[in-house]
């Protein structure tokens, strides 16, 4: 699908090839086919990269400086709400007379910037001011991606360690409960992960963009660019504060399991300990010889069975006192 921003336009026009517009100042190509790219190729002169070389992973391969445009590949987080979240490759071609922009996945931050286009204030005029536009809405997509990671984990540590002790002896997590938990720790953590990867992608990105308001064609464009540094910068910082704590909560978590394991480990070994005496005594009284004292007693029955049940409690008694139960 190809989706077409004319200037003083009320917004995209979405289509396939017949969209194409030489005159268009944004170009964006959604999942396209062989024809689709060879039209917006024959259309405007742009040179589109391959989806294999999108994926490439070297930095001289994302950044690129190309007859007067600038090439510059960036991964995007997407799926964040679902089951499955990835980082797409997107790759922006800035030139001066337009953008085109190529993503074979569909990251929210892009659906938020072309939906607003038509009620922003000041439309844009410049393919500078597009690219720039559609970076801050990832940036604030990324924000609120991260303030709810930030949100999910203080609830997961408020699970682990500041439910009150009574409520936590009476009610203890159950093994689904805490593999639940873990499972939403480690989404977090992945989430994280894959921000900053974004993250930094796109701080790569803003270190290669020009700084002057006539490269990019938007009046004040140092500071702009300037205040998304700033913004990723602390982005970033902020980000790996979330990975030092999603490894922090996983430790304590499996701790947690841990030491539950070791209680009903230690139940099963007092339990044993505490029948070995009684057992003894029956076994003793279960001897098979003739001359036994108590064989012809009338209470032995019941001394015997008094016998066991002291043999139980007193050991019962020695490991409450010295705090092992």
């Amino acid at each position: 699908m190809i989706g077409v921003y004319l200037p003083n336009d009320a917004g995209m026009v979405t289509g396939g090839a017949e969209a194409v517009s030489a005159s268009a100042l944004w170009v964006d190509l959604v999942n396209p086919s062989p024809d689709e790219i060879l039209a917006v190729e024959t259309a405007t002169g742009t040179a589109i990269p391959a989806r294999d070389s999108m994926e490439e992973i070297e930095a001289s391969s994302r950044m690129i400086r190309r007859k007067g445009s600038l090439v510059m590949t960036v991964p995007i987080l997407t799926g964040s709400t679902g089951g499955s979240p990835r980082n797409s490759a997107v790759t922006f071609i800035l030139s001066s007379h337009r953008l085109v922009t190529v993503r074979y996945d569909t990251p929210r931050a892009f659906d938020s910037y072309i939906a607003d286009l038509h009620s922003l204030a000041h439309q844009p005029t410049s393919p500078g001011e597009i690219l720039l536009g559609v970076v801050e809405a990832i940036i604030d997509r990324i924000a609120d991606l991260l303030e709810e990671l930030g949100r999910e984990l203080d609830a997961a540590s408020h699970r682990i360690f500041h439910q009150p002790s009574q409520q936590r002896r009476h009610h203890r997590a159950s093994s689904r409960e805490l593999e639940a938990l873990l499972r939403t720790i480690g989404r977090d953590g992945d989430l994280s992960g894959r921000a900053r990867e974004t993250l930094l992608g796109l701080r790569r990105m803003a270190a290669f963009l020009p700084h002057t308001d006539d490269a990019l064609g938007v009046s004040g464009a140092h500071d702009r660019v300037e205040t998304i540094g700033h913004d990723l910068q602390s982005l970033s910082e902020y980000v790996d504060f979330l990975g030092s704590k999603t490894n922090f909560l996983l430790d304590a978590t499996l701790g947690v399991i841990n030491i539950q394991q070791n209680q009903v480990i230690k139940l099963f070994t007092i339990m044993s300990v505490l029948f070995l005496p009684p057992t003894l005594v029956a076994s003793w009284y279960g001897m098979n010889f003739k001359a036994i004292p108590e064989l012809q007693w009338d209470y032995g029955y019941p001394y015997a069975i008094a016998l066991a049940v002291l043999a139980a409690a007193l050991p019962y008694w020695i490991f409450k006192r010295k705090g092992w139960m």
